[in-house]
């Protein structure tokens, strides 16, 4: 009687064990979502030389293709030499924003992607304050395989960062 009482307390901890597995699993699941979609950047089409999607806010929101030139509200951007290179040839790009996450991990900020279309094997970023238009990174990305890349910061002389702050004007409101 021992061996199967021992056998019966067995099976009623696996049991037990078993549904607390489930539990837990359950509330990762539930739980999952809110904390992978905490976070996502919002694509923003260029429309002509129009940025739609930004907060009012930020208005007037234009990129210019052709004069390499970013406004934002009351700053804009011509872009200096090192940010033209990255569009030297021809390229697809990608841009993305987000203005909503916590201001002290990150001001809000616009992602501009860009895709050299010659090769798939890397691609530029260029991470800009949307409150001031100041580049807060830029980087390449450089894909090793289907399923990894790695991302660089490209370092800047001190030249090249007195270009990109004598490159954004200021306008009174």
């Amino acid at each position: 009687m021992l061996l199967g009482g021992g056998r019966s307390l067995f099976l009623l901890r696996r049991m037990n064990t078993r549904l607390l597995q489930l539990l837990v699993w359950i509330c990762l699941f539930l739980a999952l979502p809110s904390v992978l979609y905490a976070h996502k950047d919002i694509i923003i089409p260029l429309k002509g030389t129009n940025l739609v999607g930004l907060p009012k806010n930020y208005a007037p929101a234009e990129l210019d293709m052709k004069a390499l030139r970013l406004r934002i509200g009351s700053h804009a951007m011509t872009f200096s030499p090192l940010l033209k290179s990255f569009f030297d040839e021809p390229y697809e790009l990608r841009i993305s924003a987000s203005w909503y996450h916590e201001r002290s991990i990150l001001p809000p900020y616009l992602l501009l992607h860009i895709q050299p279309k010659k090769t798939k094997d890397f691609s530029y970023n260029i991470l800009i304050n949307m409150d001031s238009l100041d580049v807060i990174e830029l980087s390449v990305t450089l894909r090793e395989s289907d399923s990894t890349s790695r991302d660089l910061p490209i370092a800047l002389s001190e030249q090249q960062k007195e270009d990109l702050r004598k490159s954004i004007e200021t306008f009174k409101p």
